[in-house]
């Protein structure tokens, strides 16, 4: 289709709105996608910046072996997706960076301190997902910054300055390079040692809690945290993988395999039982959608990886909710396809109030998925367009935050 093409359909789609002039109809959604060559999109530096009247939060994102590129979020409209080029942006607060690397127990660990201005802020530590990122993690690290809470990013194992590898630790080990960093920013200036908190999206979700046990966090906002083991979770995740291919008669047949390679993993199956029936369910039309592909590493694995994998695949949260009392923000998407959203809000509820948590809040989204995103089915990759966030988050957090004293002066 051509750029000319594009531009009166969007035109065509969008003309029942054409009367508004409140920022949220035709004339703020055609300046996000105007192709205007006056400024490139992922070339423009992490902040907030006013566009069209209004603040617009910019971020980098960085997930090797992608190039970095600009995403965006628009408070205005929920608007969130990759930038487009945009003509009219101009920056509203820029945030220093102050980049490290520690010695940690697992080795190096390269992190990043983001801030905006010199004073002692509360600050956030951000946890990564079951992904191989860099510190840039898009336009939340802005939004956080620009609204008063400083933001501790870093590098996942094996990644950038990370020496290591992210998918051969499980959540234990996950956790003492998050404590490593906590360890090492409680005598930075620029951060108010007693007011750390952590934030924690989906497989961070089994990281952070294990953090709050073992430091004294501030605060835990969690993001589509799992509360189940993660074997349960693989379970679930196939399960919804086969739904949407229309493949759901293969269930049992593809749990089957995972289970095989989980109870091979625990030394309690043979591989070579485990790769027999693993020969015979990859000339299955469904094998492609078992997410057992995705593994990536043979049958059986190296011996010097059985070991990490062991520690990343049975781990359960349990015993670690039992004992969590920080203050605590959870959300979640109902349509959630990679983690169980109904099962893990209720045990999550459960499991701090018996561990006498005072302080939980829990919030979900009855038209969203993993990501929080307006959708109709929950699968990623499929948002209802506008891609478009629920209509409180992520400015949730910061007002939840603010009840709470975290926040300093908050931009529109």
């Amino acid at each position: 289709m051509t750029i000319r093409a594009l531009f009166a359909l969007v035109l065509a789609l969008l003309a029942p709105l054409a009367a508004r002039r409140d920022g949220t109809g035709v004339i703020a959604l055609l300046t996000w996608l105007s192709l205007s060559t006056s400024a490139q999109a992922a070339n423009l530096a992490p902040g907030a910046y006013v566009s069209a009247g209004h603040t617009v939060y910019i971020g980098v994102r960085h997930d090797p072996p992608e190039p970095p590129s600009n995403d965006f979020f628009d408070p205005t409209s929920q608007r969130t997706g990759d930038l487009q080029p945009t003509p009219d942006l101009r920056l509203q607060c820029a945030l220093q960076e102050e980049p490290h690397v520690i010695e940690a127990p697992q080795g190096k660990l390269g992190f990043s301190l983001y801030r905006a201005g010199d004073a002692p802020r509360a600050a956030v530590i951000l946890v990564h997902g079951n992904d191989p990122e860099t510190r840039e993690m898009g336009f939340i690290v802005p939004f956080f910054v620009c609204n008063g809470v400083n933001v501790i990013s870093y590098d996942q194992r094996g990644v950038g300055a990370s020496s290591g590898d992210w998918l051969l630790n499980g959540p234990s080990q996950r956790a003492g390079d998050v404590e490593a960093i906590y360890d090492a920013m409680q005598g930075d200036r620029h951060v108010a040692p007693r007011r750390v908190g952590i934030w924690g999206f989906s497989n961070g979700g089994w990281t952070a809690p294990l953090v709050s046990v073992h430091r004294p966090l501030a605060f835990m906002i969690l993001k589509s945290a799992p509360t189940q083991s993660l074997l349960q979770n693989i379970d679930y995740e196939v399960e919804q993988s086969l739904r949407r291919h229309e493949a759901q008669e293969a269930s049992a047949q593809a749990l089957s395999l995972w289970h095989a390679f989980e109870r091979s993993l625990e030394g309690t199956v043979p591989w070579s039982d485990t790769r027999r029936l693993y020969d015979a369910d990859a000339k299955q039309p469904w094998f492609q959608y078992s997410l057992m592909p995705d593994l990536g590493i043979s049958i059986p694995p190296p011996p010097a990886k059985i070991a990490g994998l062991r520690r990343f695949i049975t781990y359960d949260p349990t015993q670690t909710l039992l004992s969590v009392t920080t203050p605590t923000l959870a959300l979640y998407g109902a349509l959630d396809r990679n983690v169980d959203a109904a099962d893990s809000a209720a045990h999550l509820r459960e499991y701090l109030g018996r561990a006498a948590d005072r302080d939980v809040t829990i919030r979900m989204y009855p038209d969203a998925g993993h990501q929080l995103i307006v959708s109709r089915s929950g699968y990623n990759g499929d948002p209802l367009p506008p891609e478009r966030f629920v209509a409180d988050y992520p400015q949730i957090m910061l007002s939840w935050l603010a009840q709470r004293g975290f926040t300093g002066q908050r931009l529109r």
